[in-house]
């Protein structure tokens, strides 16, 4: 039951206005229509009005943060320990849940829905990325059983599964900066192209580009492939199953304008591979890691990795892509091959 105040209804907004302004209107509780009269809920007494008590509607306030929807489920200690930020893949929500903190995993979930509406799955990470394709375990711990989601980022759409493949929400800047740089009539490789997000943001961006991006992992391809068709770039972007190592000497030597390493660890290991498809003035996009402040010596080794192949190297630029560990940031490194 919510105290309220009986107004007519051709007064009502005016004595609306006059409850806002003395902060008397309770919003906790929606007004009520009835008849020629208006129920409004209100925090105490009102000049001129008799103080009534009638059953309204309550309004469910939608939380600010996720701290402010744990509240009052999880101790003060424990909300302490939750780890606020989180992947958003469309309808899908990636969190991490804390040691120590797993049986409240269910009550996370539900306050990232609550905090995000148009959530429809929240799923823990269970383990570190790991095996041939780098992909990591997931939990479902609140709302629809199902990982594949729907994403969309720079105008592009992408439907994948982070259960079965590779994907970083996190990378969406750094795939606006490289189509930035891409000029038209540009040959543009994608190594370990994924699911398709740095080939079709840049042929979204730049359709006068050629791209082809190869893939080995098959379900990553298999969604490469059906993304292509989504953002309809069948025209502009070729894509290779198979591993680099092999497709690249057989399909694309000495082809490419500009040839993209975004494997999530060790793409320094394939700069042999990336210098065979290589022209004369391409450029090499390595995605490296290194400790954090340590940036500037990271790039300089990328770029001595490429003179000790036997090629000149003209270090452009680098820059921090996203933090990966306490103290560890993954960074991009743009060398021209002279």
């Amino acid at each position: 039951m919510a105290k309220c105040i009986k107004v007519e209804k051709k007064r009502a907004q005016g004595v609306k206005n006059g409850l806002l302004g003395l902060g008397l209107l309770e919003r906790d509780y929606k007004p009520e229509s009835s008849g020629e009269f208006v129920f409004f809920p209100v925090k105490g007494k009102v000049n001129g009005f008799e103080l009534i008590e009638r059953k309204l509607k309550k309004i469910n306030k939608k939380p600010n943060s996720l701290v402010e929807a744990l509240a009052g489920i999880l101790k003060p200690g424990e909300i302490e320990r939750v780890v606020t930020s989180f992947d958003l893949l469309g309808e899908l929500a990636i969190v991490e849940v804390p040691e120590g903190l797993e049986g409240k995993g269910k009550e996370i979930g539900r306050a990232v829905m609550k905090v995000h509406k148009n959530v429809r799955t929240v799923a823990a990470k269970r383990g570190p990325m790991e095996g041939e394709f780098r992909v990591r375990k997931l939990e479902v711990i609140a709302g629809k059983k199902k990982t594949e989601t729907t994403y969309k980022e720079s105008g592009c759409t992408f439907l994948l599964d982070p259960a079965k493949v590779y994907f970083s929400p996190r990378l969406s800047f750094e795939r606006e900066r490289v189509a930035g740089l891409v000029r038209g009539g540009e040959r543009v490789l994608v190594l370990f192209a994924g699911v398709g997000p740095f080939p079709i943001v840049i042929a979204k961006k730049k359709p006068g580009a050629v791209v082809a991006a190869i893939e080995l992992n098959p379900v990553a391809f298999e969604y490469m492939v059906k993304n292509i068709g989504r953002n309809k770039l069948e025209k502009n972007i070729t894509p290779v199953f198979g591993d680099v190592r092999e497709v690249v000497p057989l399909l694309f030597e000495n082809w490419a304008d500009r040839v993209l390493m975004p494997l999530p660890r060790g793409a320094e290991e394939f700069l042999d591979v990336a210098l065979v498809a290589a022209k004369k003035g391409a450029v090499v996009h390595v995605y490296t890691f290194t400790r954090a402040g340590e940036e500037e010596e990271k790039a300089g080794e990328m770029a001595g990795k490429i003179r000790g192949l036997g090629r000149k190297a003209k270090l452009l630029a680098y820059r921090t892509v996203r933090p990966f560990a306490p103290h560890v940031d993954q960074i991009s490194v743009d060398i021209e091959v002279e």
